[in-house]
């Protein structure tokens, strides 16, 4: 997908974009550059927030998904039976967090790329692998690895993106 803007109209900003085609053990990639926010009142809206790449998503409620949350960190989270689990968390970008007075960490008008790595391991348990490449360089560093060994989403399933509350483009979006 090349260069598509998720532009919301303002407390109705969910943006979601899953894939035709699943995948079992595969990378993702896409790049984001965020234009605005769109704030509410939505009890949704809050520090989970994010640019995310969801990965062997089964439905709504069976996925894994990793990228970069308003609050400056980065996660990597399961949702299993509508359940969810942090299985790694690192703060990225600094700063303090606060739903009205600071209410993203994430730059704005810079292009963000993400790249995910999910394979199943030979014992059965799932890797996830989450990289960043600040300003578009073809930089990518590793920023988060997690292993989730307790009822892995297993077999094939979707990929996709998630952006929350928020006006954002998003460019050279790739399965491999």
């Amino acid at each position: 997908v090349k260069s598509v803007f998720a532009w919301g109209v303002p407390y109705q900003n969910i943006f979601r974009l899953i894939t035709t085609s699943n995948w079992q053990n595969f990378t993702q990639t896409a790049y984001f550059q965020i234009y605005s926010d769109n704030l509410s009142l939505s009890p949704q809206r809050n520090a989970s927030n994010g640019l995310l790449l969801m990965n062997r998503y089964k439905d709504q409620n069976n996925l894994y998904y990793a990228g970069l949350r308003v609050d400056g960190a980065a996660v990597i989270k399961k949702k299993s039976n509508g359940i969810y689990t942090t299985l790694a968390y690192k703060q990225i970008y600094s700063g303090a967090y606060d739903l009205f007075k600071s209410p993203t960490l994430l730059p704005k008008n810079k292009w963000i790329g993400l790249r995910t790595n999910v394979v199943t391991l030979p014992n059965g348990s799932v890797e996830i692998k989450l990289y960043l490449d600040p300003g578009w360089n073809n930089s990518w560093s590793q920023i988060l690895l997690a292993t989730d060994d307790t009822n892995p989403i297993l077999g094939y399933g979707f990929g996709g993106i998630r952006t929350d509350f928020m006006d954002v483009e998003f460019d050279n979006y790739s399965i491999n």
